[in-house]
């Protein structure tokens, strides 16, 4: 039974391959013909499935490569447009400094025009002192732009310092806060004459001056009183805003003391106003 069975197992295989081999035969015998017989029919139809299962990897593999090159393209293309947009940022970024700036100069220019002083220059502030005892600004004017010694400087908000060195085109302004300062300054509203001096601070974070040389017995001080330059000396003309009074301090030897905030924040400031020509209100 079992070699029986052997036997007819082979029979499939030996048709098999007499019946390509006779397909073979006849493909070659009709090669020259224009015709297409039964065999080449035969034989195409076994081969066009394979042809199509080529033809289709073919594409697959095509179409692979056409994505990589689209995606070169695509990434040059993300590439140029994160390029532009960052400079549009940067545009914006930079429209929005001058529109700031502008601000800030049209501040300073309206307290300008508000003193009546005539004459003047507005800089910017280019560097800053880091001594612990010792506050000045240099900035980017100088002699060309008519600066000189002893002019006073101004903020949007009243008084920053004085003009203490001078180069071409840039001078040094020594702030009132600096600890050599000295300024002959009037208490607005009780039209009190006295000094005010810069504070020494070690810490160099709390901006503070002192009041002082004011008679305990012919002022009645308080914390909130505006502080203006007297105009006494030559240096600073009148009404010039220095700062508010924070913390008043009576004694009987040294009569009123006071600390002083100034009106300026000499921390951000950073344009200044300089009075070229100087003179009285």
């Amino acid at each position: 039974m079992k070699k029986l069975s052997s036997k007819n197992n082979r029979k499939p295989v030996v048709i098999t391959l007499i019946s390509v081999a006779l397909l073979v035969a006849l493909i070659l015998i009709g090669a020259g013909s224009r015709r297409t017989c039964a065999a080449q029919d035969a034989v195409a139809t076994v081969l066009t499935p394979v042809q199509g299962f080529a033809s289709k990897v073919s594409g697959a593999i095509g179409g692979f490569f056409s994505n990589i090159f689209k995606s070169t393209d695509a990434d040059k293309q993300l590439a140029k447009l994160t390029n532009e947009l960052a400079t549009k940022n940067r545009s914006l970024q930079e429209l929005e400094e001058l529109k700031l700036e502008n601000e800030r100069l049209r501040g300073l220019l309206s307290y300008v025009e508000s003193t009546g002083i005539k004459g003047g220059v507005a800089a910017r502030i280019t560097g800053r002192s880091t001594e612990v005892y010792f506050r000045v600004f240099t900035v980017n004017a100088g002699r060309m732009q008519g600066v000189d010694v002893d002019m006073p400087v101004i903020g949007a908000d009243g008084l920053i310092g004085v003009v203490s060195q001078v180069g071409a085109n840039w001078c040094k302004v020594t702030a009132c806060v600096d600890s050599t300062m000295s300024i002959p300054i009037m208490v607005e509203r009780t039209r009190d004459i006295c000094m005010l001096r810069g504070v020494m601070n070690a810490t160099n974070t709390d901006d503070r001056m002192e009041l002082y040389y004011l008679p305990a017995d012919r002022t009645d001080l308080a914390p909130g009183d505006v502080v203006i330059t007297s105009g006494i000396g030559g240096v600073f003309p009148k009404g010039l805003r220095v700062g508010t009074v924070s913390e008043v301090m009576t004694t009987a030897k040294n009569g009123v003391n006071a600390l002083v905030v100034p009106a300026c924040d000499l921390v951000h400031i950073e344009e200044v106003y300089i009075l070229t020509g100087n003179g009285d209100n």
